[in-house]
């Protein structure tokens, strides 16, 4: 079937029989790149800031969403966040049950659009909207320069 082809029977894409290959590699791209870099380096949050029109973005973006600008402005995130939404897991990712529960929460920092879905390290008890936290990082030895490299957020 050709870009021009029309299907007439819409039934016939319902199944697909086989297999479909699905692998793919996902890169960080620049920003990430740049973000990365930084956190293991240093083991500081960065995010960036659009010339045009002032919007700062967290994660870094090369474009700004507002205003379609390029950003090239790298600034640092405020050393505390605040907790928007917090929740209480208590199964891993196949389901299994979690020998203790964790706390996964989304954290923004004053300033910035946009936000980190991280790892929580307070009681289940305490977790909570508005809770201010701060990045727990590993030691430089130890840093890789992915996500995993900040532990969690404490308050």
């Amino acid at each position: 079937m050709t870009f021009l082809d029309r299907t007439t029977d819409v039934r016939r894409f319902r199944h697909w029989p086989g297999h479909i290959e699905a692998d793919y590699i996902y890169t960080s791209g620049i920003a990430g790149e740049t973000f990365f870099r930084e956190l293991r380096e240093s083991g500081r949050i960065l995010g960036v800031r659009c010339p045009q029109c002032g919007t700062q973005w967290l994660p870094p973006k090369l474009f700004c969403e507002t205003c379609f600008r390029e950003t090239t402005d790298w600034v640092e995130a405020p050393a505390t966040g605040q907790v928007e939404a917090a929740s209480v897991v208590h199964v891993d990712a196949k389901g299994k049950p979690l020998d203790s529960p964790e706390v996964w929460a989304l954290i923004r920092f004053a300033g910035f659009e946009g936000g980190f879905g991280h790892r929580l390290l307070v009681d289940p008890a305490k977790a909570r909207a508005g809770l201010r936290v701060h990045p727990i990082v590993k030691p430089r030895s130890e840093r890789v320069g992915a996500i995993t490299d900040i532990v969690g957020f404490g308050p």
